[in-house]
């Protein structure tokens, strides 16, 4: 990046970093590209068209959390537990650990539940704490496991 502040791309965030996570949570929703008939792709120059079928691979390649029946249920039980961890600072809070298969969506659904959870307490609370710190509500720890 150069001396702009424009935010990085949605494909080179590192979810672990604090500017990362943040232009995740607050960046701007992908737009789906519009939808063009044969007689207008034909019409697009080649440069054009190159650019579209960008855009078009980058929106299937993203889809964003479906909402499912199971994601809706993950969701109400995370924001019950989250809702109900309001105990001072010398009480046990509850912890909610997510696990399944590989590639059913586990860290999809906690990051899509994440970004909710981060709008939702910057509306609520603000950017900056009242010592004028930022407020980071979400702090990913990536884990791996081995078998």
């Amino acid at each position: 990046m150069t001396g702009t502040n424009r935010l990085p791309s949605p494909a080179n965030l590192a979810l672990s970093r604090q500017e990362d996570f943040k232009a995740f949570a607050d960046g701007p929703r992908r737009n789906r590209p519009e939808l063009l008939a044969m007689a207008q792709l034909a019409a697009l120059s080649s440069g054009a068209k190159a650019e579209y079928n960008r855009l078009r691979r980058e929106w299937h390649a993203n889809p964003g959390p479906i909402r499912t029946p199971q994601l809706s249920e993950l969701h109400e039980y995370l924001w019950d537990i989250i809702d109900t961890n309001l105990q001072d600072g010398d009480k046990a809070k509850g912890a909610v650990a997510v696990d399944a298969f590989p590639g059913l969506g586990k860290t999809t659904s906690v990051l899509a539940f994440a970004q909710e959870f981060h709008r939702r307490e910057i509306a609520e609370q603000g950017e900056f704490t009242a010592r004028g710190h930022e407020r980071l509500p979400v702090c990913r720890v990536g884990l791996t496991c081995a078998p």
